[in-house]
């Protein structure tokens, strides 16, 4: 497994808190994951040209604030899985509906720890990948295919 941390840059004291997270790519043979912390749309778009041309799994920003995962990442990266790291019943309404329609448009399958509990992901050279969740899913409306489960916004 490898490493990179692709942000902050080492002056970056102008940056708000949020622009401040650290971003960190991991490398497992083939498959790519993403964790963006709280950066926003301008950071996430600097990074493009730096990230692989799809990820395995992305753990969407901000929680999945509509101050992140913007557009053209989503649409550059289609990650396979994303995960929504959000407490259940959060005041701020994480994640933001059109952030979900955003990651459903190009086919990701969508976790949230709100819904899931922990999401535990396994990825390795063998190419294969197994999800496993701590709640029960089984009271999901529909799904997206191949063991993806749909993940409805609350508004």
């Amino acid at each position: 497994m490898n490493f990179r941390i692709l942000w902050p840059p080492d002056e970056s004291a102008e940056l708000s808190s949020n622009d401040r997270s650290c971003v960190l790519l991991a490398i497992v043979g083939e498959h790519h994951l993403l964790i963006t912390g709280d950066v926003g749309r301008d950071v996430e778009r600097r990074l493009l040209r730096e990230l692989p041309p799809r990820l395995t799994v992305l753990v969407a920003g901000h929680h999945g604030s509509a101050t992140s995962s913007g557009l053209p990442l989503v649409r550059r990266l289609t990650p396979r899985h994303v995960v929504f790291s959000a407490a259940r019943d959060n005041p701020f309404d994480h994640p933001a509906s059109r952030v979900v329609r955003r990651f459903r448009e190009v086919g990701s399958c969508l976790w949230s720890t709100a819904h899931d509990g922990a999401v535990t992901l396994w990825l390795g050279e063998d190419g294969r990948r197994r999800v496993h969740t701590e709640r029960q899913t089984a009271w999901r409306h529909g799904g997206v295919g191949g063991g993806c489960l749909a993940l409805e916004s609350s508004h």
